[in-house]
């Protein structure tokens, strides 16, 4: 029996290269209808990127005349010693609170995977709750637990004879208390997403390892994590992105105080543009949180596409 050519079997198996004409003739219908959708987004978001890339280089105010200054406010942002400081600071909450997100979420659904049917969704409703709440009401919330006058945990501390632990305002508690508030309202996507990946493993799969002695640690390793790595690089670049630009909660909180001392990025950007009116200097506090979520997408991505050639 002669054998195929290897193109042939290539193009049998969906892998064959196609140009760019070949899919446009192929899914025309799909790309006419997806048109509209590209041109209300390429004008309610490229469009002001680039005109906010143009802001960059001018003076601007609002009812003012826009001024060319070149490079002044890149030069600016570059000589700022608090902008470096937020930078640094933003790093410090995206990778603590992502990290927190994932562990806590992951754990949250294994609970709900393993409990009864009948259980699970009253369990998934209160704990899936904080998700579901406005991050400014979130924030208040937080603000009265927190507060060093009339907080609810100083005032415990008073009732017990104990000195109160000012966690907005001195030491490291500042940065703790940002850190755990933004992971209690947010670990339920991850849940959610981690959830939703476990129902779809076969059982078939546990009962085959089950019936080979593996443990149940053996079988989380060997058949749960493998199934999880795809969904742990998706809830990445979305909490990744959602966290480096939270603004609501945190400034609910601390205000980027006290002082200077959690000034997140975001937060810096809403000062520089509503309170100096420098808009100008925002977009590039602006543009430089972007290139952040940017380059962290683009290792995740890169990340799903090295996962996917291991099955090819």
């Amino acid at each position: 029996m002669a054998q195929e050519p290897a193109s042939t079997t290539r193009a049998e198996q969906y892998l064959e290269e196609r140009t760019l004409r070949d899919r446009l003739e192929e899914n025309w219908v799909g790309y006419l209808f997806i048109l509209p959708v590209f041109i209300m987004f390429t004008l309610l978001f490229y469009y002001p990127i680039l005109r906010g890339i143009r802001i960059t280089f001018t003076r601007y105010s609002l009812g003012g005349e826009n001024v060319f200054v070149g490079l002044e406010n890149y030069m600016w942002v570059l000589t700022n010693d608090l902008f470096f400081y937020s930078v640094g600071w933003t790093l410090v909450f995206v990778f603590a609170t992502t990290l927190l997100q994932l562990v806590i979420g992951l754990f949250v659904a294994l609970l709900l995977h393993e409990l009864a049917t009948r259980h699970r969704q009253w369990v998934a409703a209160i704990v899936m709750s904080p998700y579901f709440a406005a991050p400014v009401a979130s924030g208040v919330l937080w603000f009265w637990f927190l507060h060093p006058d009339f907080g609810f945990i100083t005032r415990i501390f008073v009732e017990f004879q104990m000195a109160p632990i000012y966690f907005l305002t001195e030491g490291i508690w500042p940065y703790v208390s940002l850190i755990v508030a933004q992971t209690w309202h947010d670990y339920a996507y991850a849940a959610l997403i981690y959830g939703a990946a476990l129902q779809s493993i076969p059982t078939a799969q546990y009962e085959a390892a089950a019936i080979e002695g593996a443990d149940r640690l053996r079988r989380f390793r060997d058949i749960t994590l493998p199934h999880l790595l795809t969904p742990t690089i998706i809830i990445l670049a979305i909490r990744t992105a959602y966290n480096i630009s939270e603004f609501a909660q945190p400034f609910q909180l601390t205000g980027g105080g006290p002082g200077t001392q959690t000034m997140l990025l975001s937060i810096l950007t809403y000062q520089v543009a509503f309170v100096n009116l420098n808009f100008s200097r925002a977009y590039v506090i602006g543009l430089a949180m972007m290139l952040i979520s940017m380059t962290a997408a683009t290792v995740y991505v890169l990340s799903i596409r090295t996962e996917d050639e291991l099955y090819i």
